[in-house]
């Protein structure tokens, strides 16, 4: 008989640990959906944010600078050349076209840029940073006197190769 009482005894305390987990588990899961339904706001309205960013942006438009532009720096510097591969974003077909249109100015503008470039600066993200934001800033000025204004929205270098 005194058998039969620890029996039951452990059986209704696995129970009530369950019941104890359970409980825990439902306060957290309460705990967390408050603090989402606080800080996250209307879910429909973040969607709709959103959306309107992407409609009023339009679709991604890419234009690649082929080939590569390979340049040589100065007879100075450890690095002997210089190997970039960009492609340009716009959100704009008509920058796009323009692109496409001033590509040999771009072209030798750019190269201008990168041949003046010291390897010891670009082998630190912070000079790699600054060159690709030259490079915006120079395209866009190219697309601004040249063409018919509009937005050149980022440049990627999709190689960089020093040597």
């Amino acid at each position: 008989m005194a058998e039969e009482e620890e029996v039951e005894e452990s059986g209704g305390g696995k129970k009530k640990l369950i019941l104890i987990i359970v409980g825990a588990l439902l306060l957290i899961g309460a705990a967390v959906g408050g603090t989402l339904m606080f800080v996250g706001g209307d879910d429909t309205e973040a969607a709709a944010v959103a959306e309107e960013a992407v409609v009023e942006k339009g679709k991604a438009i890419y234009v690649d600078l082929k080939p590569a532009f390979t340049v040589n720096l100065d007879p100075q510097d450890p690095v002997g050349f210089l190997q970039i591969s960009i492609q340009i974003l716009t959100y704009n077909d008509d920058v796009a076209a323009q692109i496409e249109k001033h590509k040999p100015l771009i072209r030798n503008n750019l190269m201008a840029l990168f041949g003046q470039q010291k390897s010891i600066d670009l082998r630190a993200p912070e000079g790699k940073e600054a060159l690709q934001k030259s490079t915006l800033q120079l395209v866009q000025d190219v697309i601004d006197k040249q063409g018919g204004g509009g937005e050149v929205d980022s440049v990627f270098f999709t190689n960089f190769v020093m040597q």
